[in-house]
């Protein structure tokens, strides 16, 4: 979505409320056919405010909604993490001042894109937003939209749960949904959904509605784990069954994986739903089973469900290098 000649990347809707905008990831009509939990998700994960500066320079105003967590803004000039004076500022919950300046060695960081071939040019301004809500109060400073050849040409989609959405990682650009985008040079577009990752048929069909993707990845069932009355083997399997049968009618390449390693209190009725998900995806889709990624309890955080940050490394090298060769071998058919 663009407003203000800024690229609100990863937003499909701008909720008015008192002081700004609400950026939200799923537009209004989408929410309602899926469950509370996604209707009433607000999170910015994955949201990035992308422009250029024809002055050098902008002001944004950004103010978000407290949680447990920080709100930390992490800034990329195109491929590369901003300076130490433009690399990450605080969010707060009254509204915040965040400047930018393009760096001293643009001229250097074009040259190193040109050679590399990196995935976005360094003149784009990329504000990473955390995970958190946040609203956005207005810019100042003349703004203009990306370029097409400015940015990649190829985006990854990525669907699951808190994990897929960077909780744990301590700043977005550490979630693996983030880094395979960066190891493979594509763009991407984080739904993951804190919680509500239940592989409804109605998000399977919203996912393959969107043509903004060229490939997609699924984190199935850590989010039905503990839920047994609402999720009991059978609906449970009824869910997975349903959720790939509609991703698996699409013709884009979808990855799939189940539950990551973490610290299981019910051993039998998780291996059972992870044979759950290995008989659907491995027969539809590009099954990689979770513990293939990670399976490491010192990479598990004190939570003992979410990988830490060395953690998500880990699954976001290991997925990439599957993921690569994958669609490096469809290629070349």
């Amino acid at each position: 979505m663009d407003h203000q000649n800024i690229r609100f990347h990863n937003v499909e809707e701008l909720e008015p409320v008192e002081g700004g905008w609400l950026l939200r990831r799923v537009g209004a009509a989408a929410r309602a056919r899926i469950s509370p939990g996604v209707q009433e998700n607000c999170f910015a994960t994955g949201i990035e405010l992308r422009f250029t500066m024809p002055d050098g320079a902008v002001d944004l105003l950004l103010k978000t909604i407290p949680q447990a967590e920080a709100a930390t803004a992490h800034i990329f000039f195109g491929s590369f993490q901003g300076g130490w004076e433009y690399s990450s500022k605080n969010i707060g919950a009254n509204v915040t001042r965040i400047h930018i300046e393009y760096p001293a060695k643009l001229a250097t960081l074009r040259r190193i894109t040109a050679e590399k071939q990196l995935a976005f040019a360094p003149e784009v301004v990329r504000v990473v937003l955390p995970y958190v809500p946040v609203i956005f109060a207005g810019a100042e400073g003349r703004t203009a939209l990306p370029a097409a050849d400015q940015l990649p040409q190829k985006t990854y989609l990525a669907y699951g749960s808190s994990i897929t959405h960077g909780s744990l990682s301590l700043i977005q650009p550490d979630c693996y949904v983030f880094r395979n985008a960066q190891a493979l040079g594509v763009d991407y577009l984080n739904l993951g959904f804190a919680g509500n990752a239940l592989m409804e048929e109605e998000m399977a069909n919203y996912l393959v509605s969107r043509r903004d993707w060229d490939f997609a990845s699924v984190e199935m069932g850590i989010n039905t784990t503990e839920r047994v009355k609402e999720f009991p083997l059978e609906v449970f399997e009824e869910r997975i069954d349903r959720f790939t049968a509609v991703l698996a009618r699409d013709p884009r390449p979808v990855f799939a994986t189940s539950f990551f390693g973490y610290l299981d209190e019910d051993t039998d009725r998780t291996d059972k739903m992870r044979r759950i998900v290995r008989r659907y995806a491995a027969e539809r889709l590009i099954f990689t089973d979770g513990l293939q990624l990670l399976d490491d309890e010192t990479l598990i955080s004190a939570d003992g469900t979410h990988p830490d940050a060395r953690g998500q490394e880990q699954i976001a090298a290991r997925w990439s290098r599957i993921m690569a060769e994958t669609l490096a071998n469809r290629t070349a058919r």
